[in-house]
């Protein structure tokens, strides 16, 4: 049986986005997993194999060595047919150290560009790491269309050499899992303390500037102070510090509501009206096809990556990047008309559980492995 071994950073990643592909593959080939391990954890992906190596996210030409010389001794003593990597970290040592092992199959899923909103040197240089992961590889996946169309002018892809799995999406969606749910919706509002009258804002996912939770803060307070009974829910990992002193709930008396990282973000979805997304860059926006697969539609910036999640005006409404204005005006219209936002969410569900359902593409990976295995 020919061997796999997916490479990631984080074990989360391959928690969250890989577990239906793997377990897909396992059927046809054995599967390893290669992540930065740490003591104690235990995932639950269904591989063959985890192997521990020291990659780290973060730039450290020291560490990043380390982790190169741990991939490339693995591969060469396990002697993989194909090596798939996901991140940018990831891609790098994983691509580097296939190569340089000569492993015959070398897959990288581009997933979105740290770069995309930098300028000068960091930004050269970040692009010019994605086009030697891509030069390395034998073959590139990307996670949307128009993010593959933003690579090919960025130069970075070569089109002969690249594609996207059906409608895109790292993984798509588990239609059983994220379905409307009238009990979850009223769980988790019972549990804040949110009135069934009340109108709910979502937030789900890192909770950074770029993630664009500063102008979601800003134009929820111009929309609260029209409707009262609007709510702001802010779920996630606060990875810029920005609720760490209790400040900003303060500041909004009740009507925000903070909670961590979920488990269950398919019960946050249930209890929310509109998901907001006002990112500066996204690969994709999974959340945004997960929500709609449970009946709720969203309000998301227009860049490439959410465009092929949300269909402007069919599927959800999208804003300016960066504009607190414009996101205010699509939040003010969001609440003010029932009758859209209804329309928007049937068409919203139809299209994420008919184009985006996960056993479509991870069949579609399969057949992609069985084609380029053969």
């Amino acid at each position: 049986m020919k061997r796999i071994a997916f490479v990631v950073a984080a074990p989360a990643t391959a928690q969250s986005f890989l577990c239906g592909h793997i377990a897909e593959l396992s059927k046809c080939y054995e599967v390893d997993l290669i992540a930065n391990f740490s003591e104690g954890h235990h995932a639950t992906v269904p591989v063959k194999n985890k192997i521990h190596s020291p990659i780290h996210r973060g730039i450290n030409l020291w560490f990043d060595l380390i982790g190169l010389i741990s991939l490339i001794i693995t591969f060469t003593r396990k002697r993989y047919h194909a090596i798939h990597s996901v991140t940018p970290k990831a891609g790098l040592l994983a691509m580097l150290a296939a190569w340089v092992t000569c492993v015959p199959v070398r897959h990288h899923t581009f997933t979105g560009q740290v770069w995309a909103t930098r300028k000068g040197f960091s930004r050269w240089l970040l692009r010019l790491l994605d086009r030697l992961v891509h030069g390395l590889s034998t073959y590139s996946l990307v996670d949307s269309h128009s993010q593959r169309e933003f690579l090919l002018k960025e130069k970075v892809l070569k089109s002969e050499k690249s594609s996207v799995l059906l409608s895109g999406s790292i993984s798509g969606v588990d239609i059983e899992r994220f379905k409307p749910d009238s009990g979850k919706r009223e769980t988790v509002r019972s549990r804040y303390g949110i009135l069934a009258s009340d109108f709910v804002f979502l937030f789900l996912g890192r909770i950074n500037a770029e993630k664009g939770v500063p102008e979601l803060l800003s134009a929820f307070r111009s929309v609260s102070s029209v409707y009262p009974s609007a709510r702001l829910m802010v779920v996630g990992s606060d990875e810029a510090g920005m609720f760490t002193d209790g400040a900003i709930e303060m500041a909004f008396a009740g009507k925000l509501v903070r909670v961590d990282y979920t488990r269950e973000p398919e019960a946050y979805f249930n209890a929310a009206d509109v998901v907001c997304l006002p990112s500066h860059r996204e690969g994709f926006g999974s959340v945004l096809i997960e929500a709609a697969a449970c009946g709720v539609s969203s309000i998301a910036s227009n860049i490439y990556g959410i465009s092929d999640a949300v269909i402007d005006g069919q599927t959800g409404l999208l804003h300016t990047a960066r504009s607190e204005e414009a996101l205010t005006e699509k939040m003010l219209l969001m609440i003010g008309q029932p009758g859209l936002r209804s329309d928007l969410e049937r068409r919203a569900m139809h299209r994420a559980r008919t184009q985006f359902a996960a056993s479509s593409l991870e069949q579609a990976l399969v057949e992609f492995y069985n084609h380029r295995m053969s």
